[in-house]
């Protein structure tokens, strides 16, 4: 999220690259920046020094880099809410669900854990890697042998194309995988890409960095983004439509009126983009044009559902991995926080094709695959289902990006200013940690670091 973070692998042995480290101190005192009153008398005829659009993870850390240099902004967020595609809910299951993001990768996202813990928040390892179950009892030696193994397999077939500049669909990249097959289909695409294997690029998955390990925040990652906004002046349900860039200010036209400022940052989806919602005029140039219609987001929802007496005798925050036989594969995060709260993991073709379906549906599904895995008797104590669905939500219109096969280079477009006022972030824009909580935060520190650039600040 940022929208629902990338899950983890199945084996931490799968990790290829150097892990990026980095600690970053996080100010806990109110993060005004430069008064407008200041800025005008400095001659600046804007609302602020830098426009930011969208208050997710990536937004809330640019405008707290803004502030902290002691320049002006202006917050704007089309929801009701702070976090984007990082939101916890509890009117649901009246305790934390994340509809979103549920996990902190790490190192990326240290300095977030770090601001948590010095609130209060509960924060902790998660367990891991995952286990493995076929047919309602956790996997013998041969059988996780043979799924690591074959993921394994997939894995490195992707990886060396990608490696080899090779821009394929990762589909074409796979050899024969064997029984395992689909299994690994399923945790190498839907699972880890939120798409189809045959609409992920090689290049694009090459490039990921494995995380060291995750954290899991009981109250919730979005509540934890939330706190991060504290400091902070957001204006809420204000829809940023247009952009207008010209030689000396940024223009933004809203659903409230058009904010002014000297630079921009823009810190929502690309799908937003490239259905219209925001238009950058006076004409983006053709490059950034197609990283905006080729790094797109997959389909990635949770099936959150109450579940008493703990089937498996599963421990908190576990992660379980099915044998699949076929597409409409799954996983299932366990007691969420050590209550009786589980969800049902889908990506890919399965979750657009429930979020296209009737509510019901989602619980349909549920129900079902409980009692593939464990039996009538344990789907029928389901209780109350909740799904989310991402691909629907007005304000992201997906879960998180994966670039389409011969476009996996694209990122670096979303890295570069536009015009001399405009910068993206985002979760989309990290080359090496997109569809991740800590990639859209590093993103956000890097936009207001280039943006301050371009206001003549000289940043360390």
């Amino acid at each position: 999220m940022t929208g629902p973070d990338r899950p983890p692998h199945p084996g931490r042995g799968l990790s290829r690259r150097a892990l990026l480290a980095r600690g970053v101190a996080l100010a806990a005192t109110p993060l005004v920046g430069m008064s407008l009153a200041t800025s005008r008398a400095l001659g600046q005829q804007t609302d602020a020094d830098v426009i930011i659009i969208g208050a997710g993870a990536a937004g809330i850390a640019a405008a707290r880099r803004i502030a902290e240099a002691g320049r002006s902004y202006v917050l704007l967020e089309a929801a009701k809410q702070v976090g984007g595609r990082t939101v916890t809910d509890t009117t649901q299951f009246g305790v934390p669900f994340d509809l979103g993001a549920a996990r902190l990768n790490m190192p990326a996202a240290r300095p977030m854990a770090a601001f948590g813990r010095a609130e209060g928040l509960d924060i902790y390892r998660a367990p891991e890697g995952g286990r493995l179950y076929v047919g309602g009892r956790e996997a013998g030696d041969t059988d996780y042998e043979d799924f690591i193994a074959t993921v394994r397999r997939g894995e490195r077939a992707i990886v060396a194309a990608g490696d080899a500049n090779r821009d394929m669909a990762a589909s074409r990249a796979l050899p024969d995988l064997g029984p395992w097959g689909a299994s690994a289909r399923f945790v190498l695409g839907p699972f880890n890409c939120a798409k189809e294997l045959d609409q992920v690029s090689t290049v694009d998955v090459s490039r990921f960095d494995e995380r060291e390990s995750d954290d899991i925040c009981r109250q919730g990652v979005g509540t934890l983004v939330a706190q991060l906004a504290r400091p902070l002046t957001v204006r809420l349900e204000v829809a940023a439509r247009a952009i207008d860039l010209s030689p000396r200010l940024v223009s933004v036209q809203t659903n409230k009126g058009t904010v002014t400022g000297r630079t921009v940052i823009v810190a929502v989806p690309p799908s937003l983009i490239a259905a219209g919602k925001l238009r950058i005029g006076p004409s983006l140039p053709q490059r950034y044009r197609t990283a905006v219609e080729k790094i797109t987001l997959g389909a990635f929802d949770h099936i959150g559902f109450r579940l008493p007496r703990n089937p498996g005798n599963l421990g908190a925050d576990e992660l379980i991995y099915f044998r699949a036989d076929g597409p409409r594969a799954y996983a299932l995060r366990a007691r969420i926080g050590g209550t009786d709260l589980y969800s049902l993991e889908v990506g890919g073709d399965v979750a657009a094709g429930l979020a296209d379906s009737p509510p019901e549906a989602a619980a349909a599904f549920v129900k079902a695959a409980l009692t593939r895995e464990f039996g009538a008797d344990t789907a029928a104590r389901v209780g109350k289902v909740f799904a989310t669905r991402w691909s629907k939500e007005p304000w992201a219109l997906g879960a998180f990006s994966c670039a389409l096969p011969g476009f996996g280079n694209m990122r670096r477009a979303f890295t570069e200013t536009v015009g001399g006022r405009l910068v993206f972030a985002g979760e989309h824009t990290h080359e090496t940690l997109w569809g991740t909580v800590g990639g859209a935060w590093l993103s956000g520190e890097r936009a207001a670091k280039q943006a301050l650039g371009l206001l003549g600040v000289r940043t360390g």
